[in-house]
């Protein structure tokens, strides 16, 4: 053990942080029994805190890193704390000429899923199948008997939808899977839920069909996870946690009810170890409703744990920002004000974020807008092209020029609601434009959207599974034969077979046949050959490549027997599901260096992650105040999200949002969101998208029409509060 004092000239001298910030060292140097709640700012360094929070513990403290658990949101964030932990112990240690002799292995820090699965499955034979296979599992089971096609469950899923349009069999897979992950996550009363039900009763047959197949076959998915974990510790039976002294929860606003009541539970071993819970968030970084968070966990903690436990945690406020320009930080401030409803939703006596007193004003934040989509791609291509080779790089507006050259090789995003490059109508969108200019001029710069196309479209994806398809049915029998599939999965189909096909002529190969009682992994041995090629070609490839292979063996692992399947249940199982668009990209599944590329990605992607450059789609594909694009800039319902709140309610122990509120959450969800991307920019933000953004169109009846937008600076009592965006440098 060291004295505090040594602690902090160590972290101050060795790693080279500063202690000067009184609100981090009042976080990271609190007494083992003192649980906190501390609410970090954007840029805050929260992750710096909760790694000398942990170091703390254990060189001053004399707490094993044994006796620490620490989780976070996504697989990316645990690694990063992970290894930033391991390497900062070890500086220290070699500081203090100290044998640290510890097996980092044997570290708590991942995600609750991760820290569950090795509770759940400690000395029982349990599988645990990622999300993109629970999606194709799930889709196997809709389209099993033509379920997809029944009218009462469309009509249902149609109104929980509470948009224009129709659902197809992908948004039904999706909303299916929306509700049932409620119904774990909202521990709802599923028994009382289906005896009231009407016309939705295939719901529910849909949802047992899905779950008896995962008990028959020893599988849990993440929702199951969590549940068996409750219930373990409901009935007392986790006994590993006995020694816990220091329990860490980072993301804590993107928290849903059935994961408080585990921490809640987790939390009473720690406590009765004289040790502590701290819980780290933010209330205006919260973008996963959609997921089950709630956000009143969050803000309520305080008297939800005292309610439940009897304890007062210390709050402590991470204000001070040291990512972001002035000019920047002033932005946001402004920008997280406009809407003064908005406030009742945030956390209670919540400051104003702080720049660093060393922080420079920086550049203001610019706008760029143009008449249409090509004019747009154009000059924003250039520009981005520009900034990326280190090219001198100005622009005047009026009498002053502006000198937007940043650093050599800037890091680069543009954020967009989404990062598809092909619209629902098959029309090119900026994500599209912006990769076919910058690729089209220098090759070596890699544009980075793995989420730009619909998975089963790919050239990787569509040869792997053309080249299962070919070997099992090679003269297209079973092919011919699918009845009650998706147009559009028919049409995936015979496109995989094309390729292939096309794909064997011109390289003079051909494919070995398998006849029933398949053994999958040798076919799957026999096509990874002929994928390294596009594999090399790009990091994308890769990364399709890798979802698709652990998505088609976690699902062989599920359904066959001692490894054998049946060329039908390859077509049922692995094939129609992915080409029905079951599966997505997981980003937990890639790590790729955002520093090299640029980078097109949504703003829920963008979480945690900061830039040098940050570009933000504020309307680059709205011309009108129409009601298709109103869910992403002003809502006009409580959208889908509420719908199931509002279905699942009557049925949960959590009170969830009523009819009013409803409108209300969606309009804070869009606020987060933006707030979110403006806050990644580090040295340059600017706000891009068409002139009928900022300034409105024409009508047939009157001579102008303004289209509200969140992103644009409009509050939800419908005041512009940035009339024509002069509060931006327009470019």
């Amino acid at each position: 053990m060291i004295s505090q004092e040594k602690y902090i000239e160590l972290v101050e001298t060795i790693l080279n942080r500063s202690m000067a910030n009184s609100s981090q060292k009042e976080a990271i140097m609190a007494p083992v029994d003192e649980s906190q709640y501390i609410v970090a700012g954007p840029g805050s360094g929260k992750t710096t805190v909760l790694v000398l929070k942990i170091l703390k513990y254990y060189f001053v403290d004399d707490i094993s890193f044994d006796d620490v658990i620490v989780t976070t949101f996504t697989k990316k964030a645990a690694r990063e704390l992970k290894n930033r932990t391991i390497l900062w112990a070890k500086m220290i240690s070699e500081a203090l000429d100290y044998d640290l002799n510890y097996d980092f292995n044997r570290m708590v820090i991942g995600t609750l899923d991760s820290i569950a699965e090795d509770i759940v499955c400690d000395g029982e034979s349990i599988e645990v199948i990622d999300n993109f296979t629970s999606s194709a599992l799930m889709m196997q089971t809709l389209l099993l008997d033509n379920k997809n096609s029944n009218k009462k469950l469309k009509q249902f899923l149609k109104k929980l939808k509470n948009s224009v349009g129709g659902v197809n069999t992908t948004e039904m897979n999706n909303q299916i899977r929306s509700i049932r992950e409620r119904i774990y996550y909202d521990i709802v009363d599923y028994d009382k839920l289906k005896e009231n039900s009407n016309n939705e009763y295939i719901l529910f047959d849909i949802i047992d069909t899905y779950n008896m197949t995962l008990k028959e076959r020893g599988i849990l998915d993440y929702p199951m996870l969590e549940t068996r974990l409750y219930d373990m510790l409901c009935d007392c039976k986790v006994s590993r946690l006995n020694h816990f002294k220091v329990l860490l929860i980072d993301e804590y606003q993107d928290t849903n009810y059935l994961q408080e009541q585990i921490y809640f539970k987790m939390a009473r071993y720690v406590l009765e170890n004289n040790g502590n819970i701290t819980v780290v968030g933010d209330d205006d970084q919260s973008l996963y409703r959609f997921r089950g968070a709630t956000i009143d966990l969050f803000t309520e903690y305080l008297k939800r744990i005292n309610d439940y436990m009897g304890i007062t945690p210390k709050s402590i406020f991470l204000k001070k920002n040291y990512r972001s320009t002035v000019n920047i930080i002033n932005f946001v401030n402004e920008f997280i004000h406009l809407d003064k409803k908005y406030e009742s939703s945030r956390s209670i006596n919540k400051p104003l974020i702080e720049p660093d007193s060393n922080s420079p004003n920086g550049l203001p934040v610019m706008g760029m807008f143009r008449n249409n989509i090509e004019e747009l791609t154009t000059d924003l291509s250039n520009l981005i092209y520009d900034l990326k080779i280190g090219k001198d790089t100005s622009r005047r507006v009026g009498s002053k020029i502006y000198d937007l050259k940043q650093k050599d090789n800037p890091s680069i995003a543009i954020l967009t609601n989404s990062p598809k490059e092909i619209s629902a109508y098959n029309r090119h969108r900026l994500p599209f434009y912006v990769r076919e200019s910058i690729t089209g001029r220098n090759e070596d710069i890699a544009v980075f959207n793995p989420r730009g196309q619909n998975i089963e479209a790919t050239d990787i994806v569509s040869l792997i599974c053309g080249l299962i398809l070919v070997s099992i049915d090679s003269d297209a029998t079973i092919e011919n034969n699918l009845d009650n599939i998706p147009p559009h999965t028919k049409k995936i189909l015979k496109d995989w077979r094309k390729k292939v096909e096309n794909y064997l002529s011109c390289k003079e190969k051909e494919v070995p046949l398998y006849e029933d009682d398949i053994v999958l992994s040798d076919l799957l041995d026999d096509i990874e050959v002929e994928c390294s090629d596009l594999i090399k070609e790009s990091s994308e490839n890769s990364i399709y490549h890798d979802i698709i292979m652990e998505t088609i063996n976690q699902t062989n692992n599920a359904i066959s027997d001692e490894g054998r399947l049946s060329a039908n249940q390859i077509f049922w199982h692995i094939l129609v599901p992915i080409a029905s668009g079951a599966v997505n990209v997981d980003d937990d599944m890639f790590d790729v260096s955002i520093d090299e590329n640029i980078n097109i990605m949504s703003i829920h992607q963008a979480k945690g992650l900061e830039f040098d450059i940050v570009i933000v789609d504020v309307g680059c594909d709205i011309y009108k105040n129409d009601a298709s694009s109103a869910f992403k800039r002003f809502p006009r319902n409580g959208g889908k999200t509420h719908s199931i709140e509002k279905y699942l309610g009557d049925y949960s122990k959590l009170s969830l949002s009523n009819e009013n509120k409803g409108l209300d959450n969606a309009f804070n969800d869009l606020i987060r969101r933006y707030f979110v991307a403006y806050t990644r920019a580090k040295s340059l933000l600017i706000l891009v998208g068409l002139n009928s953004m900022r300034y409105g169109y024409k009508g047939d009846f009157q001579d102008n029409i303004k289209i509200p937008n969140v992103a644009t600076g409009w509050s939800r009592d419908k005041i512009c509060h940035w009339v024509n965006l002069d509060n931006l440098i327009h470019i």
